[in-house]
Formats: structure tokens, sequence, C-alpha cells
């Protein structure tokens, strides 16, 4: 628990924690698109490269231009499994529950995590799992303003919890 409350801390201490949320939940919007996952997969990615070296705070949205193309190379998997599920959705006409989408979007957000982060630690992925259900269930009451920086903040929590190596 020391360790989730560390992530919590760490993502609260910085300045403009609010600001960096807010614009992570609107590309978190931007996910069915593709540029969404892009943005915040080179988001991530740089938050990972100050973990690693021990700084302190998340990263800035201004630097969009190197975030997005970190984010490219970080998107394959995450981009494929989108299209995937387009094709099921769409193209097989596959309906799922609203529990269900719950605990896909926190599989599918678990699984980029992971792919970003290039590191599994079955503590961090057994705090961060139930984290990122848990808002995308609460989240989905507030579904227009709530949701996308619930999730967000729950996304920045997890790759916190797999960068980390203290």
């Amino acid at each position: 628990m020391e360790k989730l409350s560390n992530a919590f801390s760490v993502i609260f201490s910085d300045n403009e924690w609010f600001n960096k949320i807010l614009i992570g939940g609107f590309y978190f919007l931007l996910i069915p698109f593709g540029i969404g996952i892009v943005m915040i997969n080179g988001f991530l990615s740089a938050l990972v490269m100050r973990c690693m070296v021990g700084e302190e705070g998340m990263p800035y949205w201004r630097n969009y231009k190197s975030i997005f193309h970190d984010g490219l190379h970080k998107s394959r998997l995450s981009l494929l499994l989108i299209v995937v599920v387009y094709i099921l959705v769409f193209g097989l006409h596959l309906k799922i529950s609203i529990p269900g989408f719950i605990l896909a979007i926190s599989l599918f957000l678990t699984i980029n995590t992971i792919s970003v982060v290039k590191r599994i630690d079955g503590l961090s992925f057994l705090l961060s799992f139930p984290l990122l259900i848990v808002a995308t269930s609460i989240g989905w009451m507030w579904i227009v303003v709530g949701w996308p920086l619930l999730i967000f903040l729950a996304v920045i929590v997890q790759t916190y919890l797999f960068a980390n190596r203290r």
C-alpha cells in the first residue's frame, strides 16, 4: 500500500497536476480515433523516463512533438487491439454488457501500460488493475467530465507503480 500512496503523492505534488490530468482526459476521449492512445502512450513513456532517473512530477504536454513521436512507437500493440475491437463490435456485431465493457477497458489500459513500461510486476498489477476497474466503474456515472479524468489519473498511478523500482 505504501507504493500506492507514493504514486498518488508524486502525482498530486506536481503543481500542474490538474491541468496535466485534464489534458490526458481529453486525449482519453480520443482513444477510439487512435490519436488519443498515441498521445497518452507518449506521455506515459515520458513519465517512465522521469521515474527511471528519479525526477519528481509528471512531464509537460507542451512537448507535443516528442510525445507524439514516442507515443507512435509505443502504440503498435494498442492500435492493433483497437482495430480488433472495431472488427468484433462493428463487423461481427458483438454486444458487450456494461460490466464486460468496464473489464475490457481496464484490461486494455493495463496491457497498454505494461507494453509502454515493458515491465510486469505482480504487486503493481494487483494494486493497479482493481484501481482501474473502480475508476472506470465510478467514472462511468460521470460520463462527460469525470470519466476520462478519473481513468487517466488511474492510468498515471498504474504507470508509476510499474515504472518505479523502489
